[in-house]
């Protein structure tokens, strides 16, 4: 064991190799988004059976949709930038537990406003997990690894998507769409005591706030134990957090038209995602399809975009996102992967702002996409119609990638003195 009078944070964390600990904190995390995509997803299976149970016209379930997804932008926007300030494990924590509640609670939902509550509530919970874990999974790998870490994190989306068709196949014909909302709210419960058990807080985060250097000890004890740190320890490498994390840091530091960019695509790609979610098993039905057999075309959608989003991380740390992102587009597979250049342009001090307020934009996209397909199936418009105008949003959002340009990141890596004396 060595002692270190002075350690730089930044290398540390950057070391060849991820130890146990650091595994373990990413494959938390990647839980956390695939929990996001399977309790996200469900309620498109669930629809048609929900739908008949309150009495509900087609065309009124763009509102129940749309219910969890303005959570998520409100939970994304409002929510996830608490992370820069408390932490990333305490809100990361609750915002599960969140959605793990009120995805039970909808199992009871006897009304439509009551379902429209409890899907609110829900999305608050999801839009604001996301954006912590990924935060807390980047910060916990080298940071030439970050975007390929966060490319894999939002994989977990369509992963949850994947495991949503394949259980929906077999649950809906046996035990309802109950069985769907019993399991995605378990499971996240299930996580959040094994998140408050096992998952550390992120060094560089309690490095940036000034948290004590014993706090500090503790966490890096763990993830990387052949290194002393001591009451004289003074820590480099990361940027110090200097007060509230507000959005119009996003737009300093040349990062305006990047940010505005990144925004567009977000809330394409997060639409198009969604509404093919949420409302691919009910303009199917009508066509002769069963819920249970949409379900498995559903998972295989999923199962694509695991893979095309599992590699856009790395296809953007090797290429470029202006290389890559527009092609992402146009197969309209990987355009979420691009929110994952927000974990690397942004320093940490406004990591998890910039994080979620990509996200966010992203889920008023999910929020609006919806609404949008549910007023064109008021309109009588045909199935081949509404899927022609969402290919024809892809464009959009691959025009807005084309046009990204590298963002000019505050230098993260400066000197900053431990505070030896508590947290700022």
């Amino acid at each position: 064991m060595t002692s270190a009078a002075t350690v730089d944070i930044a290398e540390v964390m950057g070391r060849r190799g991820i130890g146990p600990v650091r595994s373990l904190a990413v494959s938390l995390c990647a839980l956390v988004a695939l929990l996001d995509g399977f309790d996200l997803q469900i309620i498109g299976l669930a629809a048609p059976a929900i739908a008949a149970a309150l009495h509900i016209p087609v065309a009124g379930l763009g509102a129940v949709f749309a219910a969890a997804l303005a959570g998520l932008a409100v939970g994304g926007i409002g929510f996830a930038p608490l992370a820069d300030r408390v932490g990333r494990k305490p809100v990361l924590v609750a915002a599960v537990v969140c959605f793990g509640l009120f995805t039970l609670a909808t199992m009871t939902a006897e009304s439509v406003p009551a379902l429209l509550v409890y899907r609110f509530a829900t999305g608050l919970g999801l839009g604001t997990a996301v954006p912590c874990a990924v935060s807390l999974a980047s910060e916990f790998v080298p940071a030439r690894r970050r975007a390929t870490t966060a490319g894999l994190l939002f994989a977990g989306f369509p992963f949850g998507g994947v495991l949503a068709g394949l259980l929906g196949s077999r649950l809906l014909s046996t035990t309802g769409w109950h069985g769907l909302f019993l399991v995605g709210g378990v499971a996240p419960l299930v996580l959040a005591v094994l998140m408050v058990l096992l998952l550390p807080e992120s060094p560089i985060f309690l490095v940036a706030r000034g948290a004590p250097v014993a706090r500090i000890a503790r966490v890096l004890a763990k993830v990387a134990p052949d290194l002393r740190v001591d009451a004289g320890t003074r820590f480099v490498g990361v940027q110090p957090r200097t007060g509230r994390a507000p959005v119009s840091r996003l737009f300093e530091s040349g990062r305006r038209g990047s940010t505005l960019l990144l925004w567009a695509a977000s809330f394409v790609a997060f639409g198009v995602l969604v509404v093919n979610s949420s409302w691919t098993p009910t303009l199917l039905a009508p066509l002769g399809l069963p819920v249970a057999r949409t379900a498995l075309a559903l998972a295989v959608f999923n199962a694509g975009s695991v893979l095309a989003t599992a590699a856009g991380g790395w296809l953007l740390t090797r290429f470029g996102a202006r290389r890559v992102l527009p092609v992402a587009f146009a197969v309209a597979a990987v355009g979420v992967a691009g929110i994952g250049r927000a974990a690397v342009a942004y320093p940490t001090a406004i990591r998890s702002t910039g994080v979620g307020w990509a996200l966010g934009i992203g889920r008023v996209g999910s929020f609006s996409g919806p609404l949008l397909v549910a007023a064109l199936v008021a309109a009588a418009w045909a199935v081949p119609g509404v899927f022609g105008l969402l290919g024809a949003l892809c464009l959009v959002g691959g025009v807005a990638a084309a046009a990204l340009r590298p963002m000019r990141a505050e230098a993260d890596p400066v000197a900053t003195p431990a505070v030896a004396e508590g947290a700022s």
